[in-house]
């Protein structure tokens, strides 16, 4: 072949050679211009792709913000409900056994509220016939109509005893107080990845200013729990954060931010994305940040592999002539959109897996909530949601360790999974709380699934060193109902649901329809 080709050009005449010559050089030159055009292109589309990358990831890392805030203000009304249901069975008690004991007189009934167990938390007044008060707690207690009146009571009681009155008030600051201390605890408890945690400050004043708002709960600068911030601190690049944060929340009642700062026991500064939202109840400002270096981190892995397959393009291009050129350009392109999907799949994937148990994450289930609602409100057959809580779990924490806690959640996982339908998913939810999704159930065989489930977790046996650990759940279940206008009230009846189970002494499940 190549004897035959070099026989017909050397039966070429002059003029023919010349154009020959001519074509070919003119051939690499166009070739050496297609292939640097084509090398510029490159380059700006790997700094294109790789900037696209830096925000959708920034994208994402939005959500983990929004969606742990969210979750601490769901947790915080755990906890206020959890609180104002023991005082007020408290106050009940308390009405109970002057109720029991008609007969007591004013030393007695001193004599039982000065028991600490009694008056802790409480505010008591008892009055005689005449008005006059005869006793309180705690001592001096300011007691009139006006302070009824105001609204800093969340609830009471009032009982005609005899020829007195007793009123015990539970206010709104102690309830307020408990909710900030068991809160503390958790925002300690928690860690994060990337260095992300999460902080509580409280507003003073709405207007801004110096002491606008206190600094609540901080667990890297516990020692600063307390201070009064003002609007007019700047931060080490000259900003404004706390006064564009004030900004943010008075307008939307959220805000995503920035600010610079030095870095805890580092002299290197730092850029943070941060995320506030207001908890109107009680003003309080809940606030998670996540650096962004841990961002850039991904821009340079994604601008770096870019250049890599530019510059093997380019040898293929350079080596074998613009056929090659063209062939190259179009599997480097494939090569292109193929990676990043697929990087776009796994980091996808990454966050819809809890990455202890295996289960589904909380945001895939939000978005699977979601979808199957809609489905529902079009006609699509019914779903039925399972929400389960295991039961005294930071008991399990506290006594054998976190390590046995992470086992107990693994298996109680791979349990459930074993007595459901592989068309049923479970979800974490948060912490020791997942949510069962089993599309197409029906009412009538709902319980039948609940009990299956209880007995899944009750089988669960963990074997320590000295000690054998078992666990069981309480369960909340629920349909979508015609009247519901989206997922979320369904998922607040699973609640609801899951409430009565814990108070009907736990390990059982209550279906609410």
């Amino acid at each position: 072949m190549f004897n035959r080709i070099l026989h017909r050009y050397k039966d070429l005449d002059q003029v023919r050679k010349r154009y020959l010559g001519f074509g070919a050089g003119l051939f690499l030159v166009f070739a050496i211009i297609v292939a640097g055009i084509f090398t510029e292109r490159i380059n700006s589309l790997g700094e294109t792709y790789a900037e696209y990358t830096r925000n959708e990831i920034i994208n994402i890392k939005k959500d983990f913000l929004k969606d742990t805030v969210a979750n601490t203000i769901q947790a915080v009304d755990k906890i206020r409900s959890r609180q104002e249901g023991i005082l007020e069975t408290k106050l009940d008690r308390i009405v109970g056994y002057f109720q029991a004991y008609p007969d007591l007189e004013l030393d007695d009934m001193v004599r039982y509220f000065s028991q600490p167990d009694n008056s802790h938390l409480l505010d008591i007044v008892i009055e005689d016939a005449s008005g006059n008060i005869v006793f309180s707690s705690p001592e001096g207690l300011p007691f009139s109509i006006q302070i009824k009146e105001e609204e800093i009571i969340e609830f009471s009681r009032e009982l005609q005893y005899g020829r007195y009155i007793i009123s015990l008030f539970v206010l709104r600051d102690t309830v307020k107080g408990q909710i900030e201390l068991e809160l503390r605890e958790k925002v300690y408890r928690e860690i994060y990845f990337q260095e992300a945690y999460l902080w509580v400050n409280e507003i003073l004043d709405y207007n801004g200013g110096d002491k606008y708002a206190k600094r609540l709960i901080h667990p890297n600068l516990k020692e600063t729990e307390g201070t009064l911030l003002s609007t007019s601190t700047e931060d080490i690049a000259g900003n404004l954060p706390y006064l564009e944060e004030l900004e943010g929340i008075r307008e939307d009642g959220e805000v995503f931010f920035t600010y610079n700062f030095k870095k805890l026991e580092s002299d290197e500064i730092g850029e943070k994305l941060s995320y506030a939202r207001l908890y109107q109840d009680y003003d309080w400002i809940i606030a998670m940040g996540i650096y962004y270096d841990t961002i850039d981190a991904y821009y340079e892995s994604a601008r770096e592999a870019s250049e890599r397959e530019v510059r093997k393009s380019m040898v293929v291009l350079l080596g074998s002539g613009l056929v090659i050129l063209a062939i190259g350009m179009v599997w480097f392109l494939i090569l292109e959109e193929r990676y990043f999907r697929m990087s776009n799949m796994e980091l996808k994937e990454e966050l819809a897996t809890d990455e202890l148990t295996s289960a589904k994450s909380r945001r895939a289930g939000m978005q699977r909530l979601k979808e199957r609602f809609n489905r529902f409100s079009s006609g699509g057959g019914e779903c039925a949601i399972l929400l389960m809580d295991l039961d005294d779990f930071k008991h399990i924490n506290d006594t054998y360790g976190h390590d046995a806690g992470d086992r107990v959640l693994v298996e109680v996982v791979n349990s459930i999974r074993d007595s459901i339908r592989e068309t049923d998913t479970i979800y974490r939810w948060g912490g020791e709380e997942f949510v069962i999704l089993l599309d197409g159930m029906n009412p009538d065989s709902i319980q039948t699934v609940i009990s299956k489930v209880l007995e899944a977790v009750k089988s669960v046996e963990i074997e320590l060193e000295h000690a054998k650990v078992s666990v069981t759940t309480s369960i909340g279940a629920t349909f979508f109902r015609e009247g519901d206008k989206s997922f979320e009230d369904g998922l607040k009846r699973a609640d609801l649901a899951l409430y009565e189970s814990k108070k009907g002494g736990k390990g059982i499940g209550t279906i609410r329809l």
